[in-house]
């Protein structure tokens, strides 16, 4: 009951008829086995084709011991011959996608000798593992020789080599193969074991776009578009950039230097806005001073606005409480020179019903308590 596997010889093929040799009840659904199939099983980082069979929507198409099984919804009568169709612009997408890695992969093996390591294809993304480190420099390159190579619009084959002539050649793979092997070969470019479909001719492919790179173990993973991804990220990015030229008045080219400047003007503004917020904090101090410590409140206060205080406050006496009544109750800021204010705190803590802690020379929190309370449990501890 082996299928035959249309998809292996001839990538194009969008409609076939095929018969149903079995239907199988699962989990969800069914499994329909036919005769012969165009729909590509899941394997080798490339997820399966979609479609139909006659009504029945195929959602999943998995291989087990060369068999290939259609998930379904509905059961289709066996012995009975359906129509067929692939769901052709997401097949297409993914020749594209698969087909540009396998030009990426080959580029990268000739000139720097590294050898892919790791591949995954989905609907919006390719990436691809390399068993070396790659830099910026060697990525540009490597992208402007992947897409001189769609430019020249290269024939690519599929070979089914014997055992024998196996060995004969050097082509890429991740598994030792020696048998029932599938070459795909990109003229001039990269010779590669490979189940998946692939365009006929490298202009297919449209656009090669590494979008990004970044360490990976020992080598350097790459994310790349191509084709129609890669069209619908340009366009993306172009609509986006449209919108920042409409906002900071910037011209195509120049958006970048646009964001940085008003980016470096809001941090400006920032730091200003928290050195004034701290100084109206400062000046809004009421002290209570006993010996060698200090507590204090501060109306209406941050976290931030406390510490900028208790610094200055833990400098001048050595010791300071600071409390602000806020909206969400009371918080707290203890800083100390010399004594421990993490313990102060456990202790404050655990007499007004408050939590928080910190370090040795500085902690904070939040009390249940008002400011007669604070002041007589402090006198107290």
């Amino acid at each position: 009951m082996l299928t035959v596997k249309l998809y292996e010889t001839d990538s194009y093929i969008k409609n076939f008829e095929a018969e149903v040799l079995a239907c199988e009840k699962t989990k969800g659904g069914y499994e329909i086995v036919l005769d012969r199939t165009a729909f590509f099983p899941e394997g080798g980082g490339q997820p399966s084709d979609t479609g139909r069979i006659s009504d029945a929507t195929v959602s999943d198409v998995q291989i087990r011991d060369g068999i290939v099984y259609h998930k379904t919804a509905e059961a289709l009568p066996v012995g009975e011959v359906f129509s067929c169709e692939i769901d052709w612009d997401k097949r297409f997408s993914r020749m594209q996608n698969h087909t540009g890695e396998h030009i990426v992969s080959g580029i990268i093996h000739t000139l720097f000798g590294y050898n892919n390591v790791g591949f995954h294809l989905n609907d919006t993304l390719v990436t691809l593992d390399t068993d070396g480190p790659l830099s910026a420099s060697q990525i540009k390159r490597i992208e402007l020789e992947a897409n001189k190579a769609v430019y020249a619009n290269k024939n690519i084959k599929i070979h089914f080599p014997t055992p024998e002539e196996l060995p004969g050649i050097d082509y890429r793979s991740k598994l030792e193969l020696t048998e029932n092997v599938r070459i795909v070969e990109i003229e001039d470019y990269d010779m590669c074991a490979c189940c998946a479909p692939h365009v006929a001719r490298t202009g297919e492919v449209g656009i090669i776009k590494i979008t990004s790179f970044m360490p990976y173990k020992k080598g350097t993973r790459l994310e790349m578009l191509c084709g129609a991804l890669a069209l619908a990220d340009y366009c993306e990015l172009h609509s986006q950039n449209k919108k920042i030229m409409a906002t900071l008045s910037a011209k195509k080219n120049e958006t970048a230097d646009a964001v940085e400047k008003l980016y470096a003007e809001l941090s400006n503004t920032k730091y200003e806005m928290k050195r004034l917020l701290n100084e109206s904090a400062a000046a809004r101090i009421e002290k209570y001073v006993s010996g060698n410590s200090v507590t204090a409140f501060v109306a209406d206060a941050s976290y931030d606005e406390l510490g900028y205080c208790a610094e200055k406050l833990s400098a001048e006496y050595g010791y300071c409480y600071l409390f602000s009544q806020t909206e969400n109750g009371c918080i707290y800021v203890i800083a100390s020179e010399k004594g421990n204010a993490r313990d102060a705190a456990s202790r404050l803590n655990k007499a007004l019903n408050g939590r928080g802690g910190g370090r040795e020379h500085y902690a904070q929190g939040k009390l249940s308590a008002d400011k007669e309370e604070i002041l007589t449990k402090l006198s107290e501890i």
